[in-house]
């Protein structure tokens, strides 16, 4: 895809999304679905949310309750999952919750173009969940050979498998 074009989107998308209305109740619909898929998990890697992403804070707290919570640390062009729990790094977890600034209805993602979590689920197995307001979704668009796609996106009112 052209890179002036995902910018756009990015751009365009950041702002729907800082702009989310009702935005507690949205995400806690969102943890409502998710829980439940995750609840038998003894590992799950998640994103700690910045800049008008879908708050991971009290899911993260829920989500401890069951299972080592890993987030990520940034090391040059990869991440280290770390536990703040355990102080304990890891390679891989059963499930990573992904952030995403847009996606269309067949699961592609726009991230924030670094690559960081196409290139860690392109070398790790692990089932990924993208969560995201329902006011994200857009068009389809061209995606490249490197974008993985989240096995599933969760929204307040749909999981897209």
């Amino acid at each position: 895809m052209d890179t002036d074009i995902k910018n756009q989107l990015r751009k365009q998308y950041k702002n729907i999304r800082k702009n989310v209305s009702f935005r507690k109740e949205k995400e806690q619909a969102i943890t409502k679905k998710l829980l439940p898929i995750i609840r038998n998990a003894k590992t799950v890697f998640c994103y700690e949310s910045i800049g008008g992403e879908v708050s991971t804070s009290d899911l993260i707290a829920q989500i401890s309750e069951f299972a080592d919570v890993y987030i990520p640390i940034v090391d040059g062009k990869n991440m280290r999952l770390y536990c703040r729990k355990t102080d304990k790094y890891t390679d891989t977890c059963e499930y990573t919750i992904v952030p995403l600034i847009a996606f269309s209805e067949s699961r592609d993602r726009i991230g924030f173009g670094g690559g960081y979590y196409d290139r860690y689920l392109a070398g790790n197995i692990t089932r990924s969940i993208g969560i995201a307001f329902d006011e994200q979704q857009c068009e389809p668009f061209e995606t490249e050979i490197t974008d993985i796609k989240p096995d599933i996106i969760i929204t307040p009112t749909r999981i897209l498998k």
